[in-house]
């Protein structure tokens, strides 16, 4: 049985350290690489075993790519992480205050800031600051949050897009730690670590971006 298996009330909380955590996804992903995928727990049992609460062991910050499903490339199941996703990766009130809740109430030592190669959003942003993109309806908000990471790597050398996410996916993360009392106090408590790292469509691998 999991560690995050004995939710049983909305107080209950995950005895998983954030090293921990971390270990438990990279191990999935590595997994997931190799082509022999965890077989986490989706069967009735689990599902009303969680419906008394939730315990999650961490909290992904991700991109709405199809091609990204934390859940799949971590070889999670039902309950196991709390899952945030949006159009690349960025921070909104809505997304922040979703990741408080998952901090502060259901108390998740880590949160992954998960970015990937070949992003649409980092894509459209591209096209925005180097042609003057004009992108219609909501598109044009939904890539505004990626330009600062877009011009700070226009003379980076390799691939512009990869570039950029990666960037974005750390100053969001640099973000969350400096920006958010509630996650920073924790942060430098020792009890939550607030990490960024950028998902290889070609390789399946998730590789820590650093800090």
């Amino acid at each position: 049985m999991s560690q995050t298996s004995s939710a049983t009330d909305e107080t209950s909380r995950t005895t998983m350290s954030a090293d921990e955590a971390l270990a438990r996804l990279l191990e999935g992903n590595r997994r997931f690489v190799a082509g022999d995928p965890m077989q986490p727990d989706l069967g009735r049992h689990r599902r009303h075993e969680l419906a008394a609460g939730q315990a999650p062991f961490a909290a992904i910050l991700g991109c709405a790519d199809s091609r990204t499903p934390p859940e799949e490339l971590f070889g999670v199941g039902l309950g196991e992480i709390f899952t945030v996703r949006v159009a690349g990766n960025s921070l909104s009130p809505c997304i922040l205050g979703s990741l408080e809740f998952a901090v502060t109430l259901l108390g998740v030592p880590l949160i992954l800031v998960l970015g990937h190669e070949r992003c649409g959003a980092i894509n459209a942003a591209i096209s925005v600051a180097e042609r003057g993109t004009e992108l219609p309806g909501a598109l044009m908000p939904m890539v505004e949050p990626l330009l600062p990471a877009v011009m700070a790597t226009r003379t980076w050398p390799g691939a512009p897009g990869l570039n950029a996410a990666r960037e974005h996916a750390r100053r969001t993360a640099e973000r969350l730690r400096r920006d958010d009392p509630a996650m920073r106090e924790r942060v430098d408590q020792g009890s939550l670590k607030i990490l960024a790292a950028i998902y290889s469509l070609d390789e399946g691998t998730v590789e820590l971006v650093d800090s």
